[in-house]
């Protein structure tokens, strides 16, 4: 580990419960919109391990990108909140950009197997850090991932799949590795995300039968 990596994954072992209690404290906010709003939903939160960071940053290095610090890093603090409709979703990020008066920075994750997930980056605004509770999270960025049910599963799947399991095959055949990628991207877009659009279409009747009289 070279003196750069060495010196921000010391930062960050010092600093990590703060982290921990900031990523606390915008697991509450969210979880407490997401309730009012009626949503239906699951939501984790995590706290970045230092192990993953020391292979970020090295990678990152590789790659030509060098931090200036621990607040440069955006997804030390990470939420996840599942959405078993992608529309559910869809109005939910309307309602963060209601609610957070932080800078927010949204980038839409999809990738050529046909996950799709919204990832936005923010901090606390003027709103919340001028209560005390906020003050010591001055600074910090936090992630939130946001995505459906149904591509949060087949991202479950990809990963073991291509990740755990093909590893191997990754370094031996990576012909014949790309060619089961396809083939997994042509049935996520044939049945999950056929069958997402159906579920949208159930719930609206769904809730259409509900305001008959």
């Amino acid at each position: 580990m070279d003196d750069y990596v060495r010196k921000l994954v010391d930062e960050f072992r010092d600093e990590r419960s703060l982290y921990g209690d900031f990523c606390l404290a915008i697991f509450q906010l969210l979880n407490g919109l997401l309730q009012d709003g009626g949503y239906k939903y699951q939501i984790f939160y995590r706290v970045k391990d230092i192990e993953k960071l020391e292979e970020k940053l090295i990678r990152k290095k590789n790659e030509g990108k060098v931090y200036d610090g621990l607040k440069e890093i955006e997804d030390l603090a990470g939420i996840r909140i599942i959405f078993y409709l992608e529309s559910d979703k869809d109005q939910f990020i309307r309602d963060i950009f209601d609610e957070i008066s932080g800078d927010l920075k949204l980038e839409e994750n999809k990738k050529e197997t046909g996950y799709e997930a919204t990832h936005i980056v923010a901090g606390l605004g003027p709103k919340r850090l001028h209560l005390s509770e906020y003050r010591k999270f001055d600074g910090l960025k936090y992630e939130i991932q946001l995505t459906s049910i149904l591509h949060h599963a087949w991202a479950e799947i990809e990963h073991d799949i291509f990740y755990k399991e093909g590893a191997e095959i990754k370094k031996l055949h990576p012909k014949k590795l790309k060619h089961l990628r396809k083939r997994m991207a042509r049935l996520m877009k044939k049945h999950i995300n056929k069958a997402s659009s159906q579920f949208e279409e159930i719930m609206a009747q769904i809730r259409r039968i509900k305001k008959e009289p």
